[in-house]
């Protein structure tokens, strides 16, 4: 940011002579302003710039600036500031002899409109906050509790898990905010955002300093909670959801009946027909007030009757007309499909619910459900996004039989998906998947046929897709006049979850309730990644289900252990060993005084020709670290030395690197070693004596006779205290590699 002077002057948010007059026309004041559509005057809560020559993609409201979203006293201030930024000479023509205006032209670049629209966005959050936190002076405490809430997120759930927005966005709206201050003493409005400087003074790339490549949201145990809950849900209750949703689609009428009249009779045939069949015992359900009522509206639907004033008019003369002859019960259904049975806490065995009734209660509410935990499932265990998740089609999973050689055969089932992040258009992929992802697609599968309805197809990939709004709405019900097309996993779905959770907890069917569960959808990917990284073969699970395709990308998922996943680009792999290079030969050099052997002129002669990047204490940047790691490049670090490679006085008989099962620690001219180096000898040569053989005996006397120095520096330190040494050197070389890592 640009140096800033302060202007003292009276408080007085109205200038006593404005910049701009409220019928000054914005088309005489900014270039281009001659091919507006419309006339355009200062006084004008939104201006519409529509036809200027720099925004030919923009049309409609994309073209309006809107400073009605403004509180009032705000409004002119902005205007003024958006005129200076896209006209910055206006300045020191409206006012001139003011130090700011005669300035402002030479620390302001002209802004297209775009910009300056943009520009606008970011200073209308800004004083959106300002306005919410109450600040009226913009003193210093004022100033110095903004760095803090500009990068404050909207959304309360991401508040409460501690998420913020990034610093660009933070720096952007306060270079805006530092901006407008400026407007205001050139414009003379002055005490509107106080006297003292912006942010005191600061520099607010300082405030809002750059955070690495590496993802800021970490894992989190309530993912692989809410993954086992709905694994459960699927494995025992997902079937019998959809089965009954099959039933009742297969069992109501296509065609509701012509009168209410009809209606009532067909009713109470239904209901003398499932008294016949229970024993006298008919659908029961409790009411509003807690009253055990006939259970209307199941019923009705049965009859193809979905309005709920029909159905409540038939069911209360049904029950009229069979007072005192049937017993209402709650456990009773005119779906004769069992409920699975499961395991209670107990040790016994009990159905997970009584019943699945048409109803909002029941299996409308059922269905959302697992069509949300199915959802759920495949995001947390494939790692599959939002927008990955809304253009999967609907048979998407296929199964081969493949057979060994040894006779025997497995089933291999494979996903077809798409990669979406940072590309124009889905790319086509494929993962493979286990059982039970295959029977999630079937079961929605089956739930999308039994509803009737024909998929949509996606506009990105001229597929059909699988989750569609009306998967998750009840049979003969529409969706919302609003909701959008497809179905996502907003924080809403977690709530859907705790409610089953709570449901299923009440009924003593599960131990453990979902009401302390809090999931943020950002960390079920990390979550996941971080899972699959740590297992045996991590590197290729993590990269096969997160679709990495650099090591860049990896690192951001796996953070400190983002060095196993092995990187599918050969130039990923150079990269980062250049930088290891550049990074040990900065971490050796600083140990100069500690350093022996034989290849101490060669280093000696490296670290000259490196120059600054060496001698400077200060930690280089990766790029500085890759750089001298390039310069370098017969540098390499071996199991007990740092070798500086040339043929020449090469003692390992390397062919054009060295060959350390034949190498010589501080003998060979090639060899640095460092304290860590000389504590991991002295231990091999230890072990070679604890070992007790003839042959380990030579060994141990060779290192010796090599290296004679080495046991005289450790002599008076156990094994403990050596391998103290290696450890401390181990983990401080990590942390200062992760500390820099991107």
């Amino acid at each position: 940011m640009a140096e800033i002077l302060a202007f003292p002057g009276v408080d007085a948010f109205e200038p006593a002579q404005p910049l701009f007059a409220a019928t000054e026309r914005i088309n005489d004041l900014i270039p281009g302003g001659e091919y507006l559509l419309h006339d355009v005057v200062f006084g004008q809560d939104t201006w519409d710039l529509a036809g200027h020559p720099e925004w030919h993609d923009k049309a409609g409201t994309a073209t309006r600036f809107p400073f009605a979203k403004l509180s009032r006293w705000w409004r002119d201030a902005a205007k003024e500031l958006a005129l200076l930024q896209m006209n910055p000479v206006l300045a020191a023509e409206r006012a001139p002899g003011n130090p700011m205006a005669d300035n402002w032209a030479h620390i302001q670049e002209p802004t297209k409109p775009v910009t300056a629209q943009g520009n606008l966005k970011a200073l209308t959050y800004a004083l959106q906050i300002a306005d919410a936190h109450h600040l009226v002076r913009f003193d210093a405490d004022d100033w110095e509790r903004l760095p803090f809430l500009l990068v404050q997120p909207a959304s309360v759930e991401d508040k409460q898990t501690g998420a913020t927005l990034s610093p660009l966005v933070g720096r952007g709206r306060a270079q805006q905010l530092a901006a407008l201050w400026q407007a205001t003493q050139i414009a003379g409005r002055n005490g509107l955002l106080g006297h003292g400087l912006p942010f005191g003074g600061r520099e607010i790339n300082e405030l809002f300093a750059n955070r690495g490549k590496r993802n800021l949201v970490r894992p989190h145990e309530h993912v692989g909670h809410l993954l086992g809950f709905t694994a459960w849900l699927i494995d025992h209750v997902a079937e019998d959801v959809i089965a009954h949703v099959e039933w009742w689609a297969s069992n109501s009428a296509a065609e509701s009946p012509v009168s209410q009249g009809e209606v009532r009779q067909r009713m109470l045939g239904q209901v003398l027909e499932i008294a016949h069949r229970t024993g006298g015992k008919v659908p029961g359900s409790r009411n509003v007030n807690g009253e055990l009522t006939l259970a209307h509206s199941p019923l009705a639907r049965l009859l193809g009757v979905y309005n709920a004033d029909e159905a409540f008019d038939a069911g209360r003369w049904v029950q009229s007309q069979l007072r005192g002859r049937v017993i209402l019960d709650e456990s009773c259904s005119p779906c004769p499909l069992p409920i699975t049975v499961v395991p209670t806490l107990d040790g016994g065995q009990k159905p997970w619910t009584s019943r699945l009734l048409a109803t909002k209660s029941g299996l409308d509410i059922w269905q959302r459900r697992i069509v949300y935990a199915c959802m759920y499932y495949l995001s947390a265990t494939l790692m599959l996004r939002d927008s990955q998740l809304a253009i999967l089609t609907p048979d998407c999973v296929t199964a081969e039989e493949i057979q060994r050689s040894d006779g025997t055969s497995y089933t291999k089932r494979t996903l077809s998906a798409h990669k979406t992040k940072n590309r124009h258009m889905p790319v086509p992929t494929k993962v493979a998947v286990n059982g039970r992802i295959q029977h999630v697609i079937a079961l929605m599968g089956r739930l999308q046929r039994a509803l009737g309805y024909e998929p949509s197809i996606h506009s990105l990939t001229g597929l059909r897709y699988l989750f569609d709004q009306r998967l998750a709405t009840p049979l003969g019900k529409k969706a919302r006049v609003n909701a959008r097309e497809g179905l996502y996993l907003d924080q809403w779905f977690v709530e859907l979850m705790k409610e089953a959770g709570a449901e299923l907890h009440n009924r003593a069917v599960i131990r453990h309730s979902l009401d302390n569960l809090k999931v943020n959808m950002r960390q079920v990917r990390i979550t996941a990644g971080q899972a699959y990284a740590v297992r045996e073969h991590g590197q290729a699970l993590a990269a096969a289900f997160g679709q990495w395709d650099t090591a860049a990308v990896a690192r951001g998922y796996i953070g400190d252990i983002y060095k196993i996943i092995t990187p599918l680009e050969p130039e990923e792999v150079a990269d980062v060993t250049q930088e290891d290079i550049g990074r040990r030969m900065r971490w050796v050099a600083a140990q100069r005084d500690t350093l022996t052997g034989n290849g101490l002129p060669r280093f000696d002669a490296a670290v000259t020709t490196a120059g600054a990047p060496l001698s400077n204490p200060a930690p280089l940047t990766p790029a500085r670290l890759k750089s001298l790691g390039k310069k370098n490049r017969n540098v390499t670090q071996g199991p007990l030395t740092l070798c500086m490679w040339q043929a020449e006085g090469a003692m390992c008989d390397g062919e054009g690197k060295p060959n350390f099962r034949l190498c010589f620690p501080g003998r060979c001219r090639n060899s640095v070693m460092t304290r860590a180096d000389r504590a991991r000898y002295e231990l091999m040569r230890r072990q070679q004596l604890a070992i007790g053989s003839e042959s380990s005996h030579r060994a141990a006397a060779k290192m010796d006779e090599g290296n004679p120095h080495i046991r005289k520096e450790f002599q008076d330190l156990n094994d403990d205290d050596v391998y103290a040494i290696v450890l401390e050197h181990v983990n401080a070389y990590v942390r200062e590699a992760l500390k820099g890592a991107p």
